[in-house]
């Protein structure tokens, strides 16, 4: 391990260093390997995760919100119509 703290580097990180770095436990890491939603490479039968694509992953970056065209006033005076909750019963079952 080179000193530098985590994040702030090219290195590949092994499971144990991973696991350190999140708070996380081994089981739940390999978890997140099996649905791939982290970044990790395979090394024979190895695994190991690049710091920088794990670092970028762990801070996803926010989404923006839609911005609504209409008034707001439209909005209220307008109300949805609803169908009928009874539910539909074939013919057979009702005679």
């Amino acid at each position: 391990m080179t000193g530098e703290p985590y994040g702030h580097g090219a290195r590949m990180l092994s499971l144990d260093e991973l696991c350190d770095w999140l708070n996380i436990t081994e089981r739940h890491a390999r978890k997140l390997v099996e649905r791939g939603v982290i970044p990790y490479r395979k090394v024979g039968h190895l695994l190991r995760f690049p710091e920088a694509e794990v670092e970028e992953w762990s801070h996803p970056k926010p989404r923006r919100k839609p911005t609504r065209t209409e008034p707001q006033h439209a909005k209220s005076q307008a109300s949805p119509r609803r169908t009928s909750a009874r539910p539909f019963l074939p013919k057979s079952l009702i005679e």
